[in-house]
């Protein structure tokens, strides 16, 4: 589950030039609008929002914030799938179904061709219902991994060839959760979206 911050910065870094009022981010992320002034006058004085005008806040540290959404998020618990499937029936089942988001090594892979990879890390709205549908589920590691999402994930979902694939930032975030070769590729995507502006 997303703290309120992880919320706010979520709407930030996947909105980077909107213009956003201090109201609006305190409804649109559940937050009360104390909460959200304290967090504003903190990024200020960290130069990541910039007000011009009372009340308004404007983005103005995009990395700096997508860093420190990196540093401060966690993956939910996975859940590991044994799947008699290969990678071209899962894919064929994944095509053009709703309801998950590819992320981690398999959306980079979609969106940047960088790190060919054979596992799956989605995440997904119903759990269950979805891993009934591919597998069943394992103690073990697997390389059918299915996290939970929260529904702020699903929101900025894009389609790249007939896939759901979590947002950029999202995706730049969890492989830098993920450390290792994810940072590799983290870094990668980060200088094809020009992430690090």
């Amino acid at each position: 589950m997303e703290s309120s911050t992880e919320k706010i910065i979520r709407m930030l870094t996947e909105h980077p030039k909107q213009k956003w009022m201090q109201k609006d981010l305190a409804e649109k992320s559940s937050c009360s609008r104390p909460y959200v002034c304290k967090l504003m006058k903190k990024f200020r004085k960290e130069n990541i929002i910039a007000r011009p005008y009372k009340n308004q806040v404007v983005l103005i540290g995009f990395s700096k914030l997508l860093n420190k959404w990196a540093n401060m998020r966690k993956m939910p618990e996975p859940v590991f799938v044994e799947t008699s499937l290969d990678e071209k029936e899962i894919e064929n089942l994944l095509k053009d179904k709703e309801g998950y988001a590819l992320t981690l090594f398999r959306a980079a892979w979609y969106r940047i061709k960088f790190m060919r990879t054979d596992s799956f890390e989605i995440y997904v709205q119903k759990p269950e219902e979805f891993i009934n549908k591919f597998g069943k589920k394992v103690n073990e590691p697997t390389k059918f991994i299915v996290y939970k999402g929260d529904e702020k994930i699903f929101e900025s979902t894009e389609k790249t060839d007939g896939f759901n694939i979590v947002s950029v930032v999202q995706n730049y975030v969890d492989l830098m959760i993920a450390g290792g070769s994810g940072v590799r590729v983290a870094y990668e995507m980060a200088e094809i979206y020009d992430l690090m502006r």
